[in-house]
């Protein structure tokens, strides 16, 4: 591990494991939320999402691109580092959708510049929208996520000790599956779901490679009536 970034899979999750829910107006749970943000920055300060999870939290359309069509650019990392006191979100856009109109966001109250992660399937047409809009970006892979690459580079290129990861569930299994996940910290507010087709904080379509195994690192109550479990390997 020593030549790529450490994984730490940072999730807010039910009792029941679920990582949606409508707890909107239980003071509880808005406790355990406020203490979500300083657990994660006490790992590090990049933050990794997948695409479908940028777009529901930050509202994220799909890229229009007719005004870059015929684009001629170069498939080359382009990185530029956060400023002293930010951090980063590593946005992890296989296709390359997301149409940013900011460089920067807020999660869990920090300043995160935003980092395309991408494959070299992404269109040249999309690789100029990005350098239009000033959002840095870096290769991990041809067609599917090469993730074990992308944490050297995070670690090489970005200097990140310590990645992030936090959603969503089909993300987080792939990372699980390749045994990429070197900790897993799990904030648990005390409200069950109860549903059978919600999302659990890990979700493969494909099951193969699991069961995975984990040690407990720590374990203790926080406010809201809220658990921190924290495993590592």
């Amino acid at each position: 591990m020593e030549n790529r970034a450490k994984v730490v899979c940072h999730m807010l999750t039910t009792i029941d494991g679920k990582i949606l829910i409508d707890w909107d107006g239980n003071e509880d749970y808005e406790i355990v939320g406020q203490e979500y943000d300083p657990i994660l920055y006490s790992y590090g300060d990049v933050v990794a999402l997948g695409r479908v999870t940028c777009q529901d939290d930050y509202e994220v359309q799909s890229a229009d691109l007719t005004s870059y069509q015929g684009a001629v650019v170069e498939y080359t990392d382009q990185v530029e580092l956060p400023q002293e006191g930010e951090g980063i979100l590593l946005a992890l856009d296989r296709f390359g959708k997301l149409g940013w109109t900011e460089t920067y966001v807020i999660y869990a109250g920090r300043k995160l510049k935003v980092v395309e992660a991408l494959t070299e399937q992404v269109k040249p047409e999309f690789l100029a929208f990005l350098k239009e809009k000033g959002i840095p970006y870096l290769f991990a892979g041809e067609k599917e996520f090469d993730l074990v690459l992308l944490l050297k580079k995070m670690k090489e290129l970005c200097k990140a000790e310590t990645v992030m990861l936090c959603g969503g569930a089909e993300i987080n299994a792939e990372f699980m599956k390749q045994d990429l996940i070197d900790e897993i910290s799990l904030v648990i507010g005390p409200g069950v779901d109860g549903t059978r087709e919600g999302l659990n904080f890990v979700g493969a379509k494909d099951t193969a490679g699991f069961p995975k195994f984990y040690k407990v690192k720590e374990v203790r109550a926080i406010g809201g009536n809220g658990v921190l479990l924290h495993y590592t390997k």
